[in-house]
């Protein structure tokens, strides 16, 4: 009798205990955050345009989007693919150097993937690897006399003398800028408030500015934010260098 007394006293002493460890364990359940899937995106993609798609030439490529991706870009005829590095949060660059067995066109197909975890995010590059103000080839002088001596070429029959070089202008030449581009827009952002009756101090606290710029050569955007009015207006023309925002007040240069 005494032992059946002994053995339910122990089990009424350690039920609160077995309480307790299964309400903690509920509680830790419900406080573990739920895993979150961050989703790529790729909000511009660009490169600087060259002059001519030939053996040593490097093209240069950047691309804005997500952050903590890996980047690589796959140029149609080239040999190998590039890897970009992300050089400030969600801003990507990397070099191509041509190599003598690349058979790169000005519209090769130039495509660039997002990769963050098992999402993939894809972009096709928009515009020609090669200015559109290129100079052409060298004209093609196979069928013409030629010597390093003037006299001969004017004595050879039924061959005129050539001209005198004319003294011409070098062509002007717009400056090429790859981070130049045109505030697009200006947006207050305003973070949620927690009091149905906030003061103004928090409201103020809680807003921010958003710049949103359009790049002047590949017509990619790149939303950029300020904690205070910056000042800029839609047109202001603006360069962004390694994400800082300044006013562009220098002139168009020419060479």
């Amino acid at each position: 009798m005494k032992k059946r007394i002994l053995m339910c006293s122990l089990v009424a002493a350690l039920a609160p205990a077995a309480a307790l460890v299964a309400t903690s364990s509920t509680a830790m359940a419900q406080v573990a955050p739920a895993s979150r899937t961050v989703t790529p995106v790729i909000n511009g993609f660009n490169v600087e345009e060259v002059a001519r798609l030939e053996q040593g030439t490097e093209l240069h490529f950047s691309l804005y989007g997500t952050q903590g991706g890996a980047v690589t870009i796959n140029i149609d005829g080239a040999n190998r693919r590039v890897q970009l590095t992300e050089v400030e949060p969600g801003q990507y660059s990397g070099n191509y150097v041509i190599g003598n067995r690349d058979r790169l066109r000005s519209d090769s197909r130039v495509t660039a993937e997002m990769r963050l975890g098992s999402q993939v995010a894809t972009s096709t590059l928009g515009r020609s690897l090669v200015r559109a103000d290129a100079p052409l080839g060298a004209p093609d002088r196979s069928g013409q006399l030629t010597t390093k001596d003037e006299r001969i070429v004017a004595s050879a029959p039924g061959v005129s003398p050539p001209p005198p070089p004319r003294a011409t202008e070098r062509p002007r030449v717009a400056r090429y800028c790859t981070s130049c581009a045109i505030v697009e827009k200006v947006e207050i952002v305003q973070d949620p408030v927690s009091n149905p009756r906030p003061l103004a101090s928090e409201v103020q606290a809680r807003q921010r500015y958003r710049v949103t710029v359009r790049f002047n050569t590949s017509e990619a955007t790149q939303a950029i934010e300020f904690d205070n009015n910056p000042g800029y207006r839609k047109g202001d023309p603006v360069r962004v260098n390694n994400g800082v925002l300044s006013l562009d007040k220098e002139p168009v240069a020419m060479p």
